[in-house]
């Protein structure tokens, strides 16, 4: 046990580095990017205060160097989103996650929401839906934002924070059913270099499964490749390495 402790607590003091770095720029991009899309159109942003006009493009190059490497290593070792998920899981009413066809058909909605991203970024060229009105200090210019901002700002707005929230009612809703980044990545991690897999020792005795933050078996659909099952495995069947998972 105290192995697992030193492997997860090494990947927790990561995102909190992260968290640290990439917070604000989250923040800002739920709740004052007045973009349809956020974190995409960061150059023209009227935002001026926004950590992400300097961060952008560094942070989706570094999303795709990661996404080449790790995979979905992202998401759960850097992604503050991520962070927060699973922190309000630990306190989730419904820990059984879902299983099978519910997973797999609930898997979806974030390949619709990532549809939906791409169409509005393509197609109506990212729309501003709010004006983000910056008067005195930083809660009174969010208060103003909300009440300014258009319908469609609110309910993508509302939207992405309630997602967020379903993680205290279902184990990591957002991470694993919502997140248009978690389907990029979801759709990318089988090419990456870099990946936990099982090997023939497998006794399938499932303990991977109980102690992943979201009940999944490395390879499996939705698995973030955190790494925090390797040191449970009794069989050391599981390793960090270039073969392909198995599906």
């Amino acid at each position: 046990m105290a192995d697992i402790k030193k492997t997860h607590w090494k990947r927790r003091i990561t995102q909190l580095v992260f968290f640290g770095v990439l917070g604000k720029f989250s923040f800002y991009g739920i709740f004052r990017c007045p973009f349809a899309v956020p974190y995409v159109s960061c150059s023209s942003c009227p935002v001026v205060q926004c950590p992400g006009r300097k961060l952008w493009l560094f942070l989706w190059a570094g999303l795709g160097l990661s996404a080449i490497c790790f995979g979905r290593g992202f998401c759960s070792w850097a992604c503050p989103a991520g962070l927060v998920s699973e922190l309000l899981t630990k306190y989730s009413f419904y820990k059984d996650r879902f299983k099978g066809f519910a997973d797999v058909f609930l898997s979806g909605g974030k390949y619709i929401v990532l549809t939906a991203c791409i169409i509005l970024f393509i197609y109506p060229c990212n729309p501003r839906w709010a004006v983000p009105i910056r008067t005195g200090e930083f809660w009174n210019s969010l208060k103003l934002t909300f009440e300014h901002a258009d319908t469609l700002w609110l309910v993508r707005t509302f939207f992405v924070l309630a997602g967020i929230l379903l993680s205290l009612l279902l184990s990591s809703f957002w991470c694993c059913y919502l997140c248009p980044t978690g389907g990029i990545l979801e759709a990318v991690k089988r090419f990456s270099v870099f990946k936990y897999f099982i090997t023939n020792n497998c006794s399938d005795c499932n303990k991977c499964r109980e102690v992943c933050s979201i009940g999944k078996r490395p390879g499996e659909n939705n698995c973030t490749n955190c790494g925090d099952c390797q040191d449970i495995c009794p069989a050391g069947a599981i390793t960090l390495g270039r073969k392909n998972s198995p599906e």
